[in-house]
């Protein structure tokens, strides 16, 4: 991994200026960040979300309300 690189971000649906559909396409659109894990965490939830999100790039999404635990334990599985 790159000097200054994330290990995994934890991406939001609504930013602003750039939804976070269009910044996850941009990171993976670069071949130096592209194996960088990408979880949305959103209470954007709308029906059709998760399939957009992973069609952007998104290795994996999680809609509030949300288990802590179970984040935490999904955040661990893709840095070990």
């Amino acid at each position: 991994m790159g000097q200054g690189q994330p290990d995994l971000i934890l991406m939001d649906i609504q930013l602003p200026n750039l939804d976070g559909y269009e910044a996850t396409r941009r990171i993976k659109a670069q071949a130096d960040l592209q194996h960088i894990p990408i979880i949305v965490v959103t209470s954007y939830a709308l029906s059709g979300d998760e399939e957009k999100a992973r069609a952007a790039g998104c290795d994996a999404y999680v809609a509030k309300p949300y288990s802590a635990r179970k984040l935490l334990e999904m955040i661990n599985g893709y840095l070990t």
